[in-house]
């Protein structure tokens, strides 16, 4: 049985109008997110969110966000720059290529839900751009940004998305009929790169810009995208767990394709080959510092309690987990060799080893 709390901080994320998201914690948005795991709720919940929870980017003010942009120190402006480059980016890439998913899902309820998710993806591309004109200056539309942004993104963040991404869309669009091919679009897009990568880069974005009470236009979109995409996540765990109960063959074909996924996305998320616009931690403002650690333990957490959920055994989740780690290990210690300076997490490992 859920507890008061839980439902009141579900209620918050769900009905809270765009204007009010700056108000809503990132703590209560992962919380709904999880909620979203209960396998009691069929795709016409899912469509039904979608209805309610609708929002449009013109209403969004980024007045106060231009002022406060200009003041945000250089190194944490930049680290922030980098992440919505990645988002805005990755956005547009899926508005592009998720129709032909939506043309291999087996059941009439997944085809209507991957129409309204493609119409989300497109609303979220349009919102990157708007903040990047109006706040950062970028001029020009989604069309230049992609040709300025897309060559700059990460080696792991180009595996994803342009090898990994594209052969699964390909395989789908090639034999709309094969069920593995679709298994495997939905655990590229739906729990690799949102319920890992993305959920855990709006997290410590939302996180960080909360706290320190700065870009309250942008909080306000980027939880609306939050918001948009628990309905996304807990669709695909919803396709995985009717694929696995149908055939219990394709647990392993879901974890076959995390563990071909996980270095480049594990890459992504530390970008070993890009120096940090900082030598040590102490360049960077005490309430700027993102834990490292804490990070880490919420996206692998993020990734498996989806697995579980899409009917992979305890054993193999486990596993997944413990490889997850492992890549971590080696990503930060190549960051170290690349550049010949710490790594930001071993000032958190040494203030847990502290504690």
């Amino acid at each position: 049985m859920i507890d008061a709390a839980t439902l009141e901080a579900i209620r918050r994320v769900e009905q809270t109008p765009l204007r009010e998201l700056v108000n809503v914690s990132i703590e209560d948005v992962t919380t709904q997110m999880d909620s979203l795991l209960n396998p009691e709720l069929d795709s016409s919940s899912f469509y039904h969110r979608w209805e309610t929870q609708q929002w449009a980017v013109a209403d969004l003010d980024f007045s106060v966000d231009k002022v406060q942009w200009a003041n945000i120190p250089p190194p944490v402006q930049k680290t922030l720059r980098t992440t919505m480059i990645l988002f805005f980016v990755g956005e547009q890439i899926v508005t592009d290529t998720l129709a032909p998913v939506l043309h291999a899902a087996p059941l009439e309820d997944e085809r209507i839900f991957l129409a309204t998710q493609i119409a989300d993806e497109a609303r979220h591309t349009v919102f990157f751009q708007r903040f990047f004109a109006e706040v950062l200056g970028h001029e020009g539309g989604i069309h230049t940004a992609m040709l300025e942004f897309r060559p700059k993104t990460r080696a792991g963040y180009r595996r994803i998305f342009d090898v990994e991404l594209v052969n699964a869309i390909d395989a789908c669009r090639l034999d709309p009929e094969d069920p593995v091919a679709f298994v495997n679009a939905i655990v590229t897009y739906h729990l690799v790169i949102e319920g890992y990568l993305a959920l855990g880069g709006q997290r410590t974005t939302l996180r960080l810009l909360r706290k320190i009470g700065i870009l309250p236009g942008f909080i306000n979109g980027f939880t609306a995208v939050a918001r948009d995409e628990s309905r996304h996540i807990g669709f695909g765990v919803l396709c995985l767990r009717r694929r696995v109960a149908e055939n219990p063959e394709m647990a392993r074909v879901i974890a076959r394709k995390v563990y071909d996924l996980l270095p480049a996305a594990v890459d992504v998320v530390i970008g070993p080959d890009e120096k940090l616009p900082f030598d040590d931690i102490s360049e960077v403002p005490e309430p700027m510092r993102v834990n490292a650690l804490e990070a880490r333990d919420f996206a692998i957490e993020s990734l498996t309690k989806r697995l579980r959920s899409s009917g992979l055994s305890d054993q193999v989740v486990d596993e997944i987990g413990e490889h997850m780690r492992s890549l971590y290990a080696a990503g930060w210690a190549r960051y170290e060799q690349n550049h010949g300076v710490e790594h930001p997490v071993r000032y958190w490992e040494r203030v847990t080893a502290g504690a």
